[in-house]
């Protein structure tokens, strides 16, 4: 399968956003659970919420976050950014923001 994919480092309360040029899945998930999925083993992920023409996922915990989108063979291109938590919560260590990289890898599961 091939998919696209950004990582992040964020704070509990910074948020991805993916915007995207077609329908696709989007997952998010920990360093740990990206290595499996690359891997093609069993991951877990979380789903973001559609907000306008854009994905959003609130980080739950700190830590470092991919956030993948797959893209099968179509010809989609997705950018993506972190935003900064919540007035009141802790300031990301820097912003960043991009085109998603492209990755093709073998099947995955799920489970």
């Amino acid at each position: 399968m091939k998919f696209l994919y950004r990582k992040y480092t964020g704070k509990r309360g910074g948020a991805i956003e993916v915007d995207l040029s077609a329908p696709a899945i989007v997952k998010f998930m920990t360093a740990k659970e990206f290595k499996n999925y690359g891997a093609g083993r069993t991951h877990t992920y979380y789903k973001g919420q559609e907000d306008g023409e854009a994905i959003r996922f609130t980080l739950p915990f700190d830590g470092v976050w991919h956030a993948v989108v797959e893209k099968g063979d179509a010809a989609i291109t997705a950018n993506s950014r972190l935003s900064a938590p919540e007035p009141g919560q802790q300031q990301l260590s820097a912003p960043e923001e991009g085109e998603l990289e492209h990755l093709s890898a073998g099947s995955h599961s799920e489970g």
